[in-house]
């Protein structure tokens, strides 16, 4: 069997990689098991590795530990947060071992989490793909190289050994082309600022969803159903106003939906980078049902809490 090589630089941020992806999930362990610390110490042993410091025993110590609360947890989801932390905790111990089992070192924490986020959510796929496609966009360079190293990871049977296959092909694998999107609109964009005809609403302002980070997009949809529940759940202190809008370059599927719960984009939402100019303002929407509004305020409440943006920019 062919050996792999390692420095230790390259242990340290696999190790952190796999703190960072596994700590969304201790929510849940703490949930269900507020006064058991075993998940959150693994957690701390990894980084202490990643920062630098020696590789001991206490990852390994605590990496069992974690499994063992694991296995005493009252829930699934707690059972696979923990499971997560005691991966992230032993992910320091990779071995040069050209074998496609080694892979769990270092993807296993991320896989683990999206189990038990999917789980959470009621065995929502959607929330795994999400947690899986964060933890795909938060490796390094030097993990990603560390990976590329190894076999590919088999499909497996079990949801985690699915999950992890799926992390492990979209980093190795270039992603597909953007569909050429071809919907003629007429196009809308729901908000709460104030705009008028002619005025060019453009990306790089702090979205109005989620954390309210710098939006790369802007977005829009072809449904007259879909801009008013925008506008209604977008943050902001103006009423909820839907204008429609005019492209002026490519746009593009907005990935919070397409192929997500239903193949394609049934919805026809979409992005641009590219400004939207505004031809009207539209007075006659109806309101979405209040019911489906509370309903996804609080569903976007609980992702948050795992780290899953409302608007995936």
């Amino acid at each position: 069997m062919s050996r792999i090589p390692l420095a230790l630089d390259e242990l340290r941020a696999v190790a952190g990689y796999a703190a960072d992806c596994a700590e969304p999930s201790l929510v849940l362990f703490g949930r269900e098991h507020p006064d058991d610390p075993r998940p959150a110490q693994a957690l701390e042993a990894a980084r202490t590795f990643a920062e630098g410091a020696p590789r001991s025993r206490l990852q390994r110590v605590t990496a069992v530990a974690a499994n063992r609360a694991a296995r005493e947890a009252v829930s699934d989801p707690a059972r696979h947060a923990a499971y997560a932390a005691g991966a992230a905790a032993a992910a320091g111990y990779l071995h040069p071992l050209a074998t496609a089992t080694q892979l769990g070192h270092i993807l296993g924490a991320a896989a683990h989490a999206a189990r038990a986020g999917e789980l959470a959510q009621g065995e929502d796929p959607v929330v795994a793909e999400y947690l899986i496609t964060a933890s795909a966009r938060r490796i390094t360079p030097v993990v990603r190289d560390v990976l590329g190293r190894y076999p590919r990871a088999s499909v497996g049977r079990g949801r985690v050994a699915v999950l992890l296959h799926r992390l492990d092909s979209l980093l190795r694998d270039p992603p597909p082309p953007p569909r050429v999107v071809e919907d003629t609109g007429p196009f809308f964009h729901g908000t709460r600022a104030d705009v008028l005809p002619g005025d060019e609403l453009t990306a790089g302002w702090r979205s109005n969803y989620g954390s309210r980070r710098t939006s790369q997009h802007i977005y829009l949809t072809a449904s007259r159903e879909g801009a008013p529940l925008a506008a209604v759940l977008a943050d902001g202190d103006g009423p909820p106003r839907v204008y429609r809008v005019e492209p002026r370059g490519r746009i593009e599927d907005d990935p919070n939906v397409t192929d997500k719960r239903f193949p394609g984009n049934p919805t026809r939402s979409y992005r641009t980078r590219e400004p939207l100019v505004v031809v009207e303002e539209i007075l006659d929407w109806e309101p979405p049902p209040a019911q489906l509004v509370q309903h996804l305020r609080e569903r976007m409440a609980e992702l948050a809490v795992l780290g899953i943006e409302a608007m995936d920019d």
